[in-house]
């Protein structure tokens, strides 16, 4: 699958130079959502999702069902960071409300959208190896700069691709950004 890397306008495929060490990586999860973005993870690199943070409780409702042993640390904004366990991985999907195109457009600075500063300050005590973010295709215009910004001022590098759920057969168009950062200090 073609990445792109940011401040790169060449493509690239993802793979080479990332070697999580683990047999299971283990997985955190901030702003999780259904989980989607999880089980994916855990499908492709063998991870093992080691805790979530999740406030909607419907959302938490699903995610307790799927996973009933992985503690729920909810409220990002309140979480002290260095009380979590490590992991190998984080997974953000943070609120599109103010980024989509459905929604106000206010950006990464709106009321929902500004959850962004609570997952940059997790990602600055955690230093996962690897981090996966997911948002509308809207963030590109709406606080992508905001996010680069924000985890290359901590030591990441990005590569980003945009996907349409049509293309994995799904009956709509529904375009996803999907954002890779590794941790600078672990490039081979």
């Amino acid at each position: 699958m073609p990445w792109r890397r940011a401040g790169d306008s060449r493509r690239r495929a993802w793979g080479g130079g990332v070697n999580v060490e683990h047999a299971a990586p283990r997985v955190g999860s901030v702003c999780t959502g259904y989980g989607g973005l999880d089980l994916a993870v855990e499908v492709v690199l063998g991870g093992r999702l080691a805790w979530y943070a999740e406030t909607d409780r419907h959302a938490a409702t699903v995610l307790a069902h799927h996973w009933p042993d992985i503690p729920n640390l909810g409220d990002i904004s309140v979480i002290d960071w260095t009380h979590v366990a490590p992991v190998d991985v984080l997974t953000a999907g943070f609120p599109c409300q103010d980024i989509s195109d459905a929604g106000k457009r206010a950006g990464i600075t709106g009321v929902h959208s500004s959850v962004w500063n609570h997952v940059a300050s997790a990602v600055r005590v955690l230093r996962p190896r690897l981090l996966f973010v997911e948002n509308v295709a809207a963030l590109l215009r709406r606080g992508l700069d905001v996010v680069h910004a924000d985890l290359a001022e901590i030591g990441y590098d990005t590569s980003w691709l945009c996907l349409r759920a049509s293309d994995i057969g799904a009956a709509h168009r529904r375009d996803r950004l999907f954002l890779l950062y590794l941790d600078k200090q672990w490039r081979q």
